[in-house]
């Protein structure tokens, strides 16, 4: 019999499996009882002739395909992305429905991106559980401001990037929910929207039952911020309604007065202070909490020159005096 081959799963935790690299490469590779080759195995049918002499007869070739879940960088180039969100198509096939199709979006963002994460639910919604529901039966459940806070930090050169605990299930209608959600004719802007790869029953035990969302957003976070370069922190701030929230924003490097906070009145609170901010007296404060990123590194770059200009006055002196 050939040699049985078994392939190790990638786990549903670490439960991200998407952006990984190295880890996932190695779960996924298989492993095989009683050779040595890792992607192929032989089967030899012999026989002995009059003489006694063993003869082979015919040689089976039989070759395991390795399924990965991280693309190559040739296989990313080839695919000609550009700047912002791309849209691609998956195509498969089954057995019992035939050829199917599932949508999906890459986003190509630079390596000194400036990210905003916000959390969905209690965040962008008035609560956790009713803000999964009312969306579904035409009751408007966002909070007032959202849409206009955030377009105001899209337009001055952040990136907005949308993380829930939510299960893979969920995913066509928050996506949706949130970018067919409009507030006094404002939008939400465009951007990524991350969710859990869990089924619905594991997802809502994990969020509502052992109350440990931050469990899957910190290693989502950690894995996003590892396709960056190490000395460069993506995550400029954060909102969230829950202390799981803070404590995932903290352990990704997000400094605590970059963590905005909504508490169920529709406080914001900072730092754990609450100075009845809301969505909106934040809006006007917005290019001071968000300045533009254009601005911001024209400033580093007039301080980067003034101080090559000190020095070089400092060198001619020098060299004067000598």
């Amino acid at each position: 019999n050939p040699a049985k081959i078994t392939v190790s799963p990638g786990g549903s935790w670490r439960l991200w499996p998407f952006f990984r690299r190295s880890r996932s490469g190695k779960a996924m590779q298989p492993v095989i009882s009683g050779t040595k080759s890792s992607d192929t195995e032989v089967a030899s049918d012999s026989i002995n002739d009059r003489d006694g002499n063993r003869s082979v007869c015919k040689t089976n070739m039989a070759k395991k395909k390795i399924k990965v879940l991280t693309p190559t960088s040739e296989q990313l180039a080839s695919l000609n992305l550009k700047e912002g969100k791309n849209s691609v198509t998956f195509t498969f096939s089954t057995a019992m429905l035939g050829k199917q199709q599932v949508d999906a979006r890459i986003y190509l963002w630079k390596w000194n991106t400036r990210i905003v994460i916000s959390d969905v639910d209690g965040t962008i919604t008035k609560s956790d559980v009713l803000g999964q529901f009312m969306p579904l039966v035409g009751v408007d459940w966002s909070q007032t401001g959202v849409a206009h806070l955030f377009s105001a930090i899209k337009e001055n050169g952040y990136q907005l990037l949308f993380l829930s605990a939510r299960a893979i299930v969920q995913a066509y209608h928050t996506r949706r929910f949130l970018f067919t959600l409009k507030q006094d004719g404002k939008a939400l802007p465009d951007g990524p929207v991350v969710i859990s790869p869990d089924g619905l029953f594991p997802s809502l035990f994990r969020e509502v039952i052992r109350r440990a969302p931050h469990e899957f957003k910190i290693a989502c976070l950690e894995d996003i911020k590892a396709l960056f370069p190490s000395d460069c922190n993506p995550f400029y701030a954060g909102f969230g309604n829950r202390d799981t929230d803070e404590i995932s924003y903290l352990k990704v490097g997000i400094p605590r007065g970059k963590i905005f906070i909504i508490n169920p009145k529709g406080e914001v609170v900072v730092n754990h202070r609450v100075d009845s901010k809301t969505y909106s007296s934040i809006h006007a404060l917005v290019h001071g909490m968000f300045p533009h990123t254009t601005s911001t590194e024209q400033v580093f770059f007039l301080h980067f020159f003034f101080l090559c200009s000190i020095l070089g006055l400092f060198y001619f002196r020098c060299s004067v005096l000598k």
